[in-house]
């Protein structure tokens, strides 16, 4: 039995606000779900942020709806979970739902699986930090006692269960920046751990949870997070027959994406690097991407910007940062205006902290105390939001204590000095 696995889609994202870019995800998505269709998969998951907004536009909402009405055509169920994009803060019903409730679509619980041939998938809608003790690891933990002693469901027919579960979270395992839980807080006794949230593809087998094989797909396109850079993406085929006892992946590349590369450039080639990047942007079907990292001296930047003029009719966008060669950065010229609030937020605190775990932290809270700010229903409001704080704190330190320990003595030492 083949499953499709496809994570962070982010319908409706318009990468540096243009509506080219709204139209490649729409154009790599569909490619994502016909190749599945030619390689005759039992089922499709989709492990969360299917849209980028909660609150998607127009275009986004059909796009999906005619992506899953065919794939309804050729009898080939779609499963779901939700990631932070789908959820709206404001306690309104997610958009995705709508697709269950036509029967498009079926949403993945915890307590709930749905059952495929033998096969039983569990899922779990994105959690934040704040709550992932209550929303995730008391539940995990439920969970994964009434999967050992519920033995009826082992089996059916003589055959035993594959057993999948689908989640929208980063782990600490593979960031230790970004993590929200551990490898080991992952109910063991699953083959398949269907994950999202990392942009990137990931895969790793761990010896806790029984050998199951963990694995993120990664997005289907460089996301709002993510520079321009010459990555490949795609997403995951899963093989669970039967006559092997391990679970196996073939990653699948999505070919129709818009080429983006960095190229970096010495300032007095200018001339003749340009002459080459213009020719080589034809052998591509559509206008490519690029971000220019110049360095040299003495470089104006209003002359810079009008040699580079030549470069809008070959490429759909272009960025460039002129490098000080005595220092790690420099000029950045950004040709859309976008404003990056979370990127600009987290380089200020850095050059604050010094510290990337203690900036890392810093963001947590501010969000904390936004997302409870935002409700102002008082129903809502987490009586108990102090004793909250304080004991997340306390949990981030302890999992990074030898980090805060060795920076408080580099500080003490360079007092000393």
């Amino acid at each position: 039995m083949l499953i499709s696995h496809i994570s962070d889609i982010h319908l409706g994202y318009a990468q540096f606000n243009l509506q080219e870019r709204e139209e490649d995800l729409y154009e790599v998505f569909g490619e994502a779900v016909e190749k599945s269709i030619s390689e005759h998969v039992k089922a499709i998951i989709l492990a969360g942020d299917i849209f980028h907004n909660p609150k998607p536009n127009g275009a986004a909402i059909i796009r999906l709806a005619r992506e899953l009405k065919k794939l309804k055509e050729k009898s080939i169920p779609v499963f779901f979970v939700l990631g932070e994009h789908d959820i709206s803060r404001s306690n309104d019903v997610p958009l995705p739902y709508l697709f269950h409730n036509l029967g498009l679509a079926r949403r993945l619980k915890s307590d709930s699986p749905v059952q495929i041939d033998n096969l039983l998938i569990y899922g779990f809608n994105k959690e934040r930090r704040s709550n992932i003790d209550n929303g995730l690891i008391r539940p995990f933990r439920k969970l994964e006692s009434i999967m050992k002693n519920d033995i009826q469901k082992h089996a059916v027919k003589n055959h035993w269960l594959k057993k999948i579960i689908v989640l929208h979270q980063g782990l600490y395992d593979f960031n230790k920046f970004a993590g929200e839980i551990f490898s080991n807080d992952l109910p063991a006794g699953f083959d398949y751990y269907a994950m999202g949230h990392y942009h990137d593809h990931i895969e790793k087998r761990f010896p806790a949870l029984n050998e199951g094989l963990v694995a993120y797909p990664g997005s289907i396109d460089l996301g709002h997070n993510e520079t321009i850079s010459d990555v490949e993406k795609g997403f995951l085929l899963v093989d669970l027959s039967e006559v092997s006892a391990n679970v196996n992946t073939h990653w699948i590349k999505l070919e129709k994406r818009r080429h983006q590369f960095e190229y970096p450039i010495e300032y007095p080639d200018l001339t003749d690097k340009l002459g080459s990047i213009v020719q080589e942007s034809a052998q591509y079907s559509k206008k490519p991407v690029i971000d220019l990292k110049i360095s040299g001296t003495d470089i104006d930047p209003k002359i810079l910007s009008r040699q580079l003029l030549q470069l809008e009719a070959s490429f759909l966008y272009y960025n460039w940062s002129i490098l000080d060669e005595n220092s790690a950065t420099g000029f950045s010229y950004d040709n859309t205006g976008d404003f990056d609030m979370d990127k600009e937020m987290s380089s200020l605190i850095l050059k604050s902290l010094h510290s990337e775990p203690l900036t890392r932290l810093s963001l947590d809270l501010i969000n904390m105390f936004h997302d409870q700010d935002d409700s102002h229903d008082s129903k809502n409001i987490d009586k108990d939001k102090n004793n909250h704080i304080a004991n997340y704190v306390w949990k981030f330190f302890e999992n990074n204590k030898s980090t805060y320990q060795t920076l408080g003595k580099s500080k003490i030492d360079g007092k000393g000095a």
